[in-house]
């Protein structure tokens, strides 16, 4: 079967610069008034749950996982479906253990939260490296990817093409976490749900009405479209059979639920939540909409399968990322719908790269550099010029790493991105809010142990070498078949944690849990 390919309608940028053209007028708009307080703003008790809730859900959901997912599941089906359940599970599990302790412990970064129990400076640097860990490759991979689609589309296919496409956009969303601030790209990101919702609906009730609104005749064409027969239904598409490749699916599930509860930028939107009760209302609507998102990419990805069958998808692109295009294309020829969804996925990137560049320059001003005032003991506007001095410093070094990542397997930086979220943030934020016995040495074991194990499973596994898809082809360091080390790692960071605090002869962590159950206390108190 040919390739399937893509080819620009005429509308297609018409339809775009009119949409580009709102984004920016809403730019402005977000980045004006009350600029003082744009980057570190207060809590609103003001602000609707509903509002919060699709701001936190779209915070989770990048341009690469949408891409990715609707791919995977065109191509491997029920891989892809459950990476898809990995991705609300994450939502699910930061509504359930990490939202309302984060609300109550406060503050703008996970190091703030923890600073109640933990406010050495030891603490404050480890936390403030891994979340430059989990933040530069994440921005990197979401800008590398829409730089390359963005040439995709434009018919562009020298690798110096890629690269002005990475560099503009890169410029244009740095722009927009200096200028926008949190606040700001709040706006940014509700308007992006939103807009995201329509196009998907859009889609997915082509895809229905192609089959009649039968999602058996759907899901029997996409079997038969996928060239994988019954195996389509089954797992063992992405990694084959064996115990190595069920461990990696498993890996890969775990990783990716305990990632997504944990990814700075998705608890930065967590900490600024107001009160309690607005807060869990907000959890429940931001559950809801990820369901309501991923069901829809779930169909569209079903349709891609059986409209254009998976061996054309994987000619036009083996990683199915842009199947998305390819599909809409297919479904309404006049053009209207591939730009309505290209818009959405530009502005869905627009959105996640400036969210990560902010978390990620929240974390230098605050954790990383010295002498870091406790909230409310430093003025706004100082505060301010930090952060917005750290996002240019941190958005100008990931379009420089993005240049030459342009060529790489992207599957390794998403891989590390994961991993350390899962490894090392997670056991330090249930050890945190939910032992007692848990102290500083058991923390910095936990996250030092776990990211260099990461970075040592990483080097050594079939993504960084010794295959023709890895980021370095050339180099052969490979040591083992594992692609997904969070099912080494997360366990590792559990277990490093309890063993640090075991053997650690200090005996003030009862009274250091005292002190956070106290600060969360007072903060239900004034809310």
């Amino acid at each position: 079967m040919r390739a399937a390919a893509f080819d620009a309608p005429d509308s297609f940028f018409t339809v775009f610069t009119v949409f580009l053209s709102l984004c920016g007028c809403l730019w402005v708009v977000s980045g004006a008034g009350d600029d003082d307080a744009a980057m570190f703003p207060s809590r609103s008790s003001e602000e609707p749950a509903w509002r919060s809730g699709l701001v936190i859900s779209g915070a989770a959901l990048s341009a690469v996982t949408l891409m990715a997912l609707i791919g995977l599941v065109a191509l491997t089906g029920y891989d892809g479906m459950m990476l898809s359940l990995g991705v609300v599970m994450g939502l699910v599990l930061l509504a359930l253990l990490f939202a309302d302790p984060l609300r109550r412990a406060g503050g703008y970064t996970v190091g703030d939260a923890l600073a109640h129990r933990f406010p050495e400076r030891s603490v404050r640097l480890a936390m403030g490296l891994v979340t430059l860990g989990v933040c530069l490759p994440y921005v990197v991979l979401q800008l590398t990817a829409i730089g390359s689609l963005s040439a995709f589309v434009l018919g562009l296919t020298s690798s110096a093409a890629k690269s002005w496409c990475i560099l503009v956009i890169g410029c244009l969303v740095v722009s927009l976490a200096v200028s926008g601030g949190v606040r700001g790209t709040g706006i940014v990101q509700l308007v992006k749900v939103l807009v995201l919702l329509v196009v998907m609906a859009g889609a997915a009730f082509l895809v229905l009405d192609r089959f009649d609104w039968s999602p058996d005749r759907l899901l029997g064409a996409a079997v038969k479209g996928s060239g994988l027969g019954d195996s389509y239904l089954g797992p063992g598409v992405q990694y084959g059979d064996g115990p190595m490749a069920a461990a990696n699916r498993f890996g890969q599930l775990v990783t990716v639920a305990l990632a997504v509860c944990c990814l700075p930028h998705v608890t930065m939107r967590v900490l600024g939540s107001p009160g309690g009760r607005a807060t869990r209302s907000a959890m429940r609507w931001a559950v809801g909409q990820l369901i309501a998102i991923s069901a829809l990419l779930l169909v569209v990805g079903l349709g891609a399968a059986a409209v254009l069958g998976g061996p054309a998808l994987s000619g036009a692109d083996p990683t199915g990322s842009v199947a998305l295009l390819l599909v809409t294309q297919e479904l309404s020829p006049g053009g209207v719908l591939v730009s309505a969804v290209f818009s959405a996925v530009f502005l869905t990137a627009l959105t996640t790269v400036a969210d990560v560049t902010l978390a990620a320059a929240a974390s230098v001003a605050r954790d990383l550099l010295p002498r870091r005032p406790r909230p409310g003991t430093e003025s706004v506007p100082r505060q301010d010029r930090r952060a917005r001095w750290a996002a240019a410093v941190v958005g100008a070094a990931t379009i420089g790493l993005s240049l030459p990542a342009a060529q790489w397997n992207l599957l390794v930086l998403s891989t590390l991105a994961m991993t350390l979220a899962a490894s090392a943030l997670a056991p330090v934020l249930v050890y945190t809010f939910l032992w007692r016995g848990f102290t500083r040495q058991g923390l910095l074991w936990s996250v030092c142990g776990t990211s260099v194990l990461t970075l040592a499973l990483l080097a050594v596994s079939p993504l960084f070498s010794g295959s023709p898809s890895a980021a370095f082809p050339d180099l052969d360091l490979q040591g083992t078949d594992l692609v997904s080390p969070g099912l080494l790692t997360i366990p590792a960071g559990f277990a490093l944690g309890w063993l640090g605090s075991v053997l650690d002869r200090r005996s003030d962590a009862p009274a250091r849990y005292a002190n956070l159950a106290a600060a969360m206390t007072s903060d239900d108190r004034s809310a």
